[in-house]
């Protein structure tokens, strides 16, 4: 299919449009039914296979790390047990350690941060 039939379609819908409104019947036969199809269809496969090529040539380990780890989630004000608290301390030890090994230090003191946090509230208890 050309970009001349393409257009010629186009056009001719838009002036069924033109005369009828939002309410009409557009008729297609086979054929043309089956350029629009594979105009369309070829359309969003180039898209696609542009898109994934340069996600593919420009992503690295870390940039999925990043996408998909886990948010921070919103915390609530209940009252935490003592195996709560140091389940989470334990979480956060395990981060700890993970992100030293990759030499992530800025992530390493915002997990202190939270471990302290976890540790004021255990000798609270």
């Amino acid at each position: 299919m050309t970009k001349k039939e393409i257009k010629e379609i186009a056009k001719a819908i838009m002036d069924e449009m033109d005369r009828e409104g939002l309410d009409m019947e557009i008729v297609l036969d086979d054929k043309q039914l089956n350029m629009l199809a594979d105009s369309i269809v070829d359309k969003l496969l180039t898209t696609y296979i542009r898109e994934q090529a340069t996600w593919y040539s420009t992503s690295t380990m870390d940039d999925i790390y990043n996408h998909f780890k886990q948010r921070p989630k919103k915390k609530t004000k209940k009252a935490e047990t003592e195996s709560e608290l140091l389940g989470q301390l334990a979480k956060l030890m395990t981060q700890l350690n993970f992100h030293q090994d990759k030499e992530e230090y800025e992530e390493c003191a915002e997990i202190k941060k939270e471990i302290d946090i976890v540790n004021d509230k255990l000798s609270k208890l």
